[in-house]
């Protein structure tokens, strides 16, 4: 980080927080705009639509060969960052699009566009931290509009329930959290992530209590954002209270930005600390794994079983995270890529079955749903095979490149009781696919009949069976964000 002098200089390469200021400026003047817009108009939401685009080209436009850092130090625009930027704009604009019909007869759905600009803004911030301080900047700022998105429709008691559960359980992680940098920054005297690691490696990868402390505080905080267990027990809760879109947006861009995080920290912060994090993560790993897929199996309500499905691919994920190598980072945005694409597959399908506020969300709900809509069932299949990772579908590929990363990073074991539970979860997901197909009608299907959705079932559809076939394409492009990081 840059001595600061006063008065402050003009801060270098100001430029690169382009796509965080248009994000910012559009979500304040959204709010003004929505005071004059009618009840039941949709401007608010394609002007939000649209803000994620501009900031898109404005992040890809702006990518540059070499990392560059800016304002004083506490913010970096690297190939890293812009790749994962691009997958939280397409997170958010996805969930936006799912909520063109579902929350339009809701009261001030302008702020509800507002608040999902605010919380892509802190998770923008997130992935361009190279420090705590814009890292918890990005975090709270991600982490209160989410927990308001959740309770958002107020009349519906589950809503409200799960946003506090959400809120308690959200603040005391970030408590933690800090309590964990304030050890660290005790021991080494910085906030920056690489010069904390260089305090530490100068410490001959000091194992004090100090730093043994703030580590263990530091992974759980994190690993409360981004639903590892023991820390997960939020999950199920607010995903089943939440409105859908925002189920399917708290399944994905909040884990791309909590994973990159912990990346960047992996990384930077704790080289000299290796036996130290991967002891925590490799327990926390296999409960994560555990609990997740056990728990789907006993569940009727297809967003409960989806919430301790996304504790699963976490801890899959983890897998990429203990490797520690290039390989394993690569296949940790391989796997967060694809599971974007079935994630909003599957709630694009669910949401089109809503009717009277809560269908589409049993698993009875699916019953006979290949004899009324051959083509949405066909969807949900391919979705439900990809998520259990069956070849040649996107999601075999996207446990391949992790537990290939981490048997080349000597976690074999680790990767065996992974694919006896992967093979566990294949139970729940073709549990779905044989009410679709075997099962008969039980409730009447009433169908929203929207474009923007139906485009979103079948692009996602597509993606998932051209990823499987052709990965390579999505492979490289992974190799090549990691230019950036290591």
């Amino acid at each position: 980080m840059a001595n600061v002098t006063f008065p402050f200089p003009f801060p270098d390469h100001l430029i690169t927080l382009l796509p965080e200021m248009i994000v910012a400026i559009m979500a304040m003047a959204l709010l003004l705009i929505d005071v004059f817009i009618t009840k039941g108009s949709k401007v608010t939401a394609y002007l939000a639509i649209l803000t994620t685009i501009v900031a898109g080209v404005a992040t890809v436009s702006l990518q540059s060969s070499e990392p560059l850092v800016a304002f004083y130090g506490f913010f970096v625009f690297d190939s890293f960052a812009v790749f994962s930027k691009v997958l939280i704009y397409i997170a958010t604009a996805m969930a936006m699009i799912l909520s063109l019909e579902f929350m339009k007869d809701e009261k001030h759905v302008g702020e509800y566009y507002v608040l999902m600009l605010f919380a892509m803004l802190g998770m923008m911030l997130m992935v361009s931290s190279n420090n705590f301080v814009t890292m918890y900047l990005g975090l709270e700022l991600m982490a209160l509009s989410v927990y308001v998105l959740v309770a958002f429709q107020r009349e519906v008691l589950r809503a409200n329930e799960a946003a506090l559960k959400y809120f308690i359980l959200g603040a005391l992680s970030s408590g933690m959290l800090l309590y964990g940098v304030t050890f660290l920054y005790g021991v080494t005297g910085s906030f920056e992530f690489a010069v904390m690691g260089e305090k530490l490696t100068q410490g001959g990868g000091a194992t004090s209590a100090a730093v043994m402390l703030g580590l263990v505080f530091l992974i759980a905080g994190l690993g409360f954002k981004v639903s590892m267990a023991p820390f997960h027990m939020w999950t199920p809760d607010a995903y089943e209270g939440a409105p859908s879109p925002i189920t399917a947006f708290m399944s994905v861009a909040p884990k791309v930005a909590g994973f990159v995080v912990f990346m960047r920290i992996v990384v930077d912060l704790l080289p000299s600390l290796q036996p130290q994090y991967e002891a925590i993560l490799t327990g926390m790993a296999v409960l994560t794994i555990a609990i997740g897929n056990l728990a789907a199996i006993a569940q009727r309500n297809i967003k409960r079983m989806l919430a301790y499905s996304t504790v699963g691919h976490v801890g899959f994920v983890m897998l990429g995270l203990l490797a520690g190598t290039a390989a394993g980072f690569s296949g940790i945005l391989v796997y967060l890529s694809i599971y974007l694409v079935m994630t909003m597959g599957v709630f694009a399908v669910i949401i089109l079955m809503r009717r009277e506020g809560i269908q589409g969300e049993l698993l009875d709900d699916f019953a006979g749903l290949s004899r009324v809509r051959p083509g949405y069932a066909l969807a949900m299949g391919l979705f439900m095979f990809s998520m259990a990772g069956i070849p040649f579908l996107g999601g075999f590929w996207a446990k391949y490149v992790v537990f290939i990363a981490a048997v080349e990073a000597g976690h074999l074991y680790l990767v065996l009781f992974a694919l006896l539970f992967s093979a566990v979860g294949a139970f729940y997901y073709l549990r779905v696919v044989k009410y679709i197909y075997f099962d008969e009608e039980r409730v009447a299907f009433n169908f929203i009949e929207s474009k923007p959705m139906q485009a979103t079932v079948i692009v996602t559809a597509i993606l998932i069976v051209a990823i499987g076939v052709f990965p390579d394409p999505l492979l490289e492009m992974c190799r090549q964000a990691l230019g950036g990081l290591v």
